[in-house]
């Protein structure tokens, strides 16, 4: 139960005071306190903060006093664990990485990939020019075709070698197959001659006998009055070459020979737009390691920033030693949850190079905070030997680092559940690195720090430490710690005003209002070519291909497995006049062999095929079905069809598998492109197949099944990441009040962060999930630090405000900036992954920063809770007057015992002065 009572601070008079000095008056104080009984969470807070602060005392003096066998443990128990690494395998699967397990795509993939594994490589090449069917278009555009063809490879092979082949022709799908790429055809033309046949409606190429749609190849179409084509801007041509492992060489030689040449300039054409199965290695990875000296540039940033903070401008009191070993503390933490994680079978993908930059921004905060804890030691503290030293520093900075590892632990491992796989493992490693991290810091960094304080201590070079100054004195500037004098003597008094806070309270509101709205209309949306760079050829050709063809989608095809084909012809037939209405799959797109079968048999004049047939070109059974099969695609109308089929190895061959290809619409969004999967899904899962079964697979349909959970997943995973820090932090720092406004400030910092994403166009993508769940991470700690040591200060909100933001406000800006250092030089990086890194990184650094530096204390100032109740009293009032006595001050006796904690140190006993002149109280102020 709270009361209140009056407790005077009195004046312990000198008897030996000589008589004959003059009469003195002294300003004295009373003081109100609450005293209270601390309530059943209180008394666990009491427990918990006791432990801590017992176990980091203890490990403080145990590693202190044996520095160099804490640094070979930790070394040691790193090395164990890096032998996980011995079965290190980096997974580039995305359907491993991405696709939840229970997603029906992933036995369909396997399904396709045993029958039909990809064994193709493509290049496309867009064809611009005013008018594309004129004799000197198709004329350049037959210069390509030769060249194409004779371009010399390693092992001397030409495409003739690598391609793939209908007959004995290299397959090349372009407008010259209607000359049948004859040369001799193609010089001659005139206008008259290609608007006559472009508009002759040939529904079979004359060169391979396969399907044939012109306008599917053309683009801006421009027709008369009569609705005949009589020009186009644009035409595509695209080659097909095998994909086999000892062809790969002399693939991608040719690739890059056809790239080269594309984007030479060619006359009469205005420009060509290629793009080719390696271009995206080339140029969206490569982009990708090019700036991978970037990341290295902002280790060493961070590497000089820390020198800066940690230690002194002098020969001596300079931290070279203890800022390398800082990051060899972050670089064992990599080892530790690297090894342990591989060890535990967690996959490990592209996505996992982000993990030393989330450990780094922790890491260094954890480290400031200690050495903040160093130089907050009060005079009679740095007295003490070192080792009683360490222990103090680690009993104080122990508990705060304690709170936001711990937090961050539990909400990456609460993250860990989430099914989509690349997502889960990575948290999991998160979970490990900080693990580590609060190990290796608490350990091997604090050795590192008693053995480099021995060194001050011995007068020794900061750099050579095996040289002894002599009588050294450092230059009083070097010594100053300006951040926190700043803070202290600038910041702090002009923040606690009442118009700067009401103005920051107003801009917080403002901020998370409109960054609401923000992300409200945030959309769930993942573009592969996104992370090619904007300047790049690659990137021209997306564009070209959505300005010239902006109904053309992504490939898919329908698979069948080993049915009576002939029992289902009805049922195929039905599906495929479905799948022809279908809105999303793009007219003419859909090459079904079955069609083209049945025409054969219903038009030649073969004898063989009219006695296996009836009247109206059917095969007369299931036997004859396969036979007329196997004949068609022995012939010219139907070589191109054989790869869609697997067969057995019977005598008579039956269809083991086969497949449809074809091309969805394109769609505006992520959502619009589940839709089209789910619609031609919903088709087939309707047809009432004899013993068999079709399904529809595209490689996009991976990226559609993840983007089904992913928005779902976000908002989960955040939700029980906030769970989480509200629990962890109300366990540990023990107060509802304090927790509560810790955790909205992560919420604010998190809502502030995502708002900004969407003024910047980005959208919800597996990478950027990620990283805004690494938000919640980091968010915590620039807010928890300042809650937990508002909880430790004694006074009135507003001196317990001041004092928190010089006291542990240093480390919190510190580790902000070194964050912000780590990624600033990829603000103009050409990967949109890494520019999307600065951003986000960027954003939840100032946000947090705000919000822990600004925001909180302003709130903290005005409502926040009393200290910890194992420091028995709370100050509610003062009242200041003038005690008039003939004796001097010597020390300040405070009478009740319950108020013993208001004389520690934190300013609220006022100075004593006497005939205008301010007297300290002696700083050996002892109470009862």
């Amino acid at each position: 139960m709270a009361h209140e009572q009056i407790n005077l601070v009195t004046v312990v008079e000198n008897d030996n005071r000589d008589p004959r000095e003059p009469e003195l008056y002294y300003q004295c104080r009373e003081v109100y306190v609450k005293e209270y009984d601390p309530s059943c969470l209180q008394r666990c807070s009491n427990k918990i903060i006791q432990v801590l602060e017992t176990t980091f005392y203890k490990l403080g003096l145990l590693v202190a006093r044996h520095p160099v066998i804490t640094i070979f443990i930790s070394l040691l128990a790193c090395g164990l664990c890096g032998v996980g690494l011995t079965k290190f395998e980096q997974t580039t699967d995305d359907a491993k990485l991405w696709v939840p397990k229970s997603s029906r795509v992933l036995p369909e993939k396997a399904w396709v990939d045993k029958n039909f594994p990809e064994n193709y490589r493509f290049t496309s090449i867009i064809v611009t020019s005013h008018n594309v069917l004129t004799p000197w278009a198709i004329n350049a555009m037959y210069d390509m075709y030769i060249q194409s063809r004779v371009f010399v490879l390693p092992g001397y092979e030409s495409l003739n070698t690598v391609c793939v082949k209908v007959g004995n022709m290299c397959r090349v799908q372009s407008i010259l197959e209607l000359w049948q790429n004859n040369g001799t055809l193609i010089h001659k033309l005139t206008l008259a001659d290609i608007l006559q046949k472009v508009n002759s409606n040939i529904k079979y190429s004359p060169a391979y006998g396969t399907e044939f749609n012109l306008e599917y190849m053309l683009g801006g179409i421009r027709r008369d009055v009569y609705g005949n084509i009589v020009g186009a801007d644009s035409i595509t041509m695209l080659w097909v070459l095998h994909k086999k492992p000892e062809w790969e060489e002399a693939s991608l030689a040719w690739e890059k020979e056809m790239i080269d040449m594309a984007l030479s300039p060619w006359p009469h054409l205005l420009r060509c737009y290629v793009y080719a199965t390696r271009t995206f290695d080339d140029e969206g990875y490569g982009a990708v390691n090019a700036d991978v000296s970037l990341l290295t540039a902002g280790f060493i940033i961070v590497f000089v920033f820390i020198i800066m903070v940690l230690g002194k401008f002098n020969l001596v009191e300079n931290k070279l030693y203890v800022s390398l070993s800082g990051i060899l503390t972050i670089g064992l933490a990599i080892l530790f949850c690297y090894g342990l994680a591989m060890a535990f079978g967690f996959i490990y993908g592209p996505i996992h190079s982000l993990m030393p930059f989330l450990l780094l921004g922790i890491g260094v905060d954890d480290m400031f905070v200690i050495v903040g804890a160093w130089k907050n030691l009060t005079e009679e503290e740095k007295k003490q030997p070192v080792p009683e030293k360490i222990a103090i520093t680690l009993k104080r900075a122990g508990v705060s680092i304690t709170v936001t590892s711990v937090t961050d632990i539990v909400a990456f491992g609460i993250g860990g559940s989430t099914v989509i796989p690349a997502l889960s493992a990575f948290c999991a490693y998160a979970a490990l690195g900080i693990l580590g991290l609060y190990l290796l810091v608490s350990t091997f960094f604090v050795a590192i720090l008693t053995l480099d304080e021995y060194r001050i201590s011995q007068c020794r070079n900061s750099v050579i430490f095996c040289y002894k100054h002599k009588n050294y004195t450092p230059v009083e500037c070097s010594r100053k710690e300006l951040v926190a004098s700043f803070i202290k003597q600038v910041y702090a008094p002009t923040l606690m005003k009442l118009s700067c806070k009401i103005s920051v309270v107003i801009a917080t509101g403002v901020l998370v209002c409109v960054n609401i709205w923000s992300f409200t209309k945030l959309r769930q949306d993942f573009n592969l070519y996104d992370y090619i760079p904007s300047d790049s050829y690659a990137t021209e050709y997306i564009n070209a291909q959505m300005t010239f063809y902006p109904d053309r989608g992504y490939d898919a095809a329908v698979y069948c497995d080993n049915m009576d084909y002939f029992a289902n012809r009805h049922v195929l037939e039905n599906m495929y006049s479905d799948m022809k209405k279908d809105p999303y799959i793009q007219n003419g797109s859909i090459n079904f062999w079955y069609t083209s079968f049945i025409n054969y048999l219903q038009t030649t004049e073969d004898m063989f095929v009219k006695s296996q047939t009836e009247y109206n070109g059917y095969p007369k059974s299931s036997t004859g079905f396969n036979t007329l099969l196997g004949y068609f695609l022995s012939q010219k109308q139907g070589r191109s069809y054989g790869q869609y089929f697997k067969f057995s190895n019977s005598s008579l061959p039956t269809i083991q598998a086969s497949y449809i290809p074809l091309i969805h619409t394109r769609q505006s969004s992520s959502a619009g492109d589940i839709q089209a999967m789910e619609s031609l899904r919903d088709i087939l899962d309707n047809s009432p197949f004899i013993n068999g079964s079709c399904f529809a697979y595209g490689f996009k349909y991976l990226n559609n099944e993840t983007n089904k959970v992913l928005k779902e997943e976000l908002y989960r995973n955040l939700a029980l990441a906030g769970v989480c820090v509200f629990i962890v932090t109300l366990l540990l720092i023990a107060n509802l009040w304090t927790s509560i406004l810790v955790f909205t400030c992560v919420a604010f910092t998190v809502i502030d962060v995502t708002g900004t994403l969407q003024f910047w166009g980005v959208t919800i993508d597996t990478a950027s999930s990620i990283l805004i769940i690494l938000c919640v991470g980091l968010a915590v700690d620039y807010s928890a630090h300042i809650g937990h040591m508002f909880m430790t200060i004694l006074g009135n909100r507003e001196e317990r405000a001041k004092a928190t933001l010089y006291t542990i406000g240093p480390a919190v800006l510190n580790g902000g900036v070194s964050t912000f250092l780590a990624f600033v030089l990829l603000a103009n990086s050409k990967s949109y992954g890494f520019v999307m890194f600065f951003r986000v990184f960027m954003s939840v650094v100032l946000f947090g920063l705000f919000h822990g530096l600004v925001y909180l204390p302003v709130v903290l100032s005005w409502v926040g809770p009393s200290p910890y109740p194992s420091n028995k009293a709370e100050v509610v009032e003062e009242r200041t007057g003038m005690m008039h006595d003939s004796t001097e001050i010597r020390k300040i006796h405070i009478k009740k015992k319950s108020s013993v904690a208001l004389s520690k140190g934190n300013g609220i006993l006022k100075r004593c002065c006497h005939s205008g002149a301010e007297r300290e109280p002696e700083p050996t102020t002892t109470a009862v």
